[in-house]
């Protein structure tokens, strides 16, 4: 089936790989029915050999899709990247990563080998998504940012991709607390809780001068089918009081109305997204909850490890307190996305 699949593997992590993030990354990647689906479409690309990221993600996705091993080695994606970001020293072998980072880089990257938009020096994005661009289309937030002041000034629109939306942790508690103290809960608020919590510390000065604070208001322009949430600590090792509130601060639904000032689409007015995988740390180690659309459950994936966490999202709430898990990326994802259109691809 190309909703999902049910056999579960593990990714290997040997002693000194530190493979964690990376590994992390992959199982988001595969278990999101989105990128899964529409990856499937794409093999045209511009070929970058033995250091091809593309190859090496199809041959893992294979792996998993037709091997009989419970455990599968990311050893070719981990040279992959290793040589593709040399120049900037990331993701380089036996050294540890961001897994959040790790899994932009490489959808970005396959990307923009499909689009023969390759440096190896800097990745280049554009801003007239192609129909067959996978993270443009599916994950990327295309915003337009710009202070309004009730003086009347406003300050030159930016525009820009996002594709992961970073808020901080403490924000995100406290800002969870006030929301609930004012409406009496916070459930189905999320994306509200997550607006207010990224404002926090970002008020700019009146263009005019006119001697006001104000917020910079982001507009989203289109309708992403997954919405990357980032979580930022002050802290590797916070107090496990913190790690309780900001889990039962997390919600489950997210409303691309409440998460931005304005929204230009009309998909986006009516889409509901739900929270579907989750990357966590915990001791200088990553490991990732997801739903697997086929078992209808949360699984658990530690490495080459793989475990039924349950049906519930409460299910996840008591394994994450009881692990000590820091929640680090949040993906939401559109039940009913569409394929991309492949007629543009090479």
């Amino acid at each position: 089936s190309s909703s999902s699949v049910v056999a579960n593997k593990g990714l290997l992590n040997k002693p000194g790989d530190n493979n964690c993030f990376l590994n992390s990354a992959i199982q988001v990647l595969w278990h999101l029915d989105v990128f899964r689906k529409n990856f499937r479409q794409l093999n045209g690309h511009s070929c970058m050999g033995a250091s091809c990221i593309f190859c090496a993600l199809k041959d893992i996705f294979q792996q998993f899709q037709y091997s009989k091993d419970e455990a599968l080695p990311p050893t070719l994606l981990r040279s992959a990247l290793a040589e593709t970001f040399q120049q900037q020293s990331r993701f380089q072998l036996g050294l540890m990563d961001d897994a959040a980072e790790c899994f932009v880089s490489a959808i970005t990257y396959v990307s923009t080998m499909v689009i023969h938009m390759v440096t190896l020096a800097k990745l280049q994005v554009t801003y007239a998504p192609l129909p067959h661009c996978i993270p443009h289309q599916k994950f990327g937030l295309s915003l337009v940012e710009q202070c309004v002041c009730q003086c009347g000034a406003t300050s030159e629109p930016l525009t820009f991709i996002e594709m992961v939306h970073y808020v901080s942790a403490s924000a995100l508690r406290e800002e969870d607390v006030a929301m609930r103290i004012r409406y009496g809960t916070s459930d189905q608020k999320f994306g509200r809780v997550v607006r207010v919590a990224s404002s926090w510390g970002d008020m700019r000065s009146c263009p005019s001068d006119c001697g006001a604070q104000i917020e910079m208001r982001k507009v989203l322009m289109n309708c992403p089918d997954v919405v990357s949430i980032g979580i930022v600590w002050d802290s590797a090792e916070p107090q496990v009081k913190d790690i309780i509130s900001l889990v039962h601060a997390l919600g489950t639904t997210l409303k691309l109305t409440d998460l931005f000032h304005t929204v230009v689409d009309e998909r986006a007015l009516r889409a509901d997204l739900y929270l579907v995988g989750m990357v966590c740390y915990y001791g200088k180690h990553y490991s990732t909850f997801f739903f697997h659309t086929k078992l209808r459950k949360w699984v658990y994936f530690d490495d080459a490890q793989v475990s039924e966490v349950g049906k519930r999202w409460s299910n996840v709430i008591s394994k994450c307190i009881k692990g000590h898990h820091q929640p680090l990326l949040l993906l939401y994802s559109n039940p009913n996305s569409s394929s991309i259109s492949t007629s543009s691809a090479p």
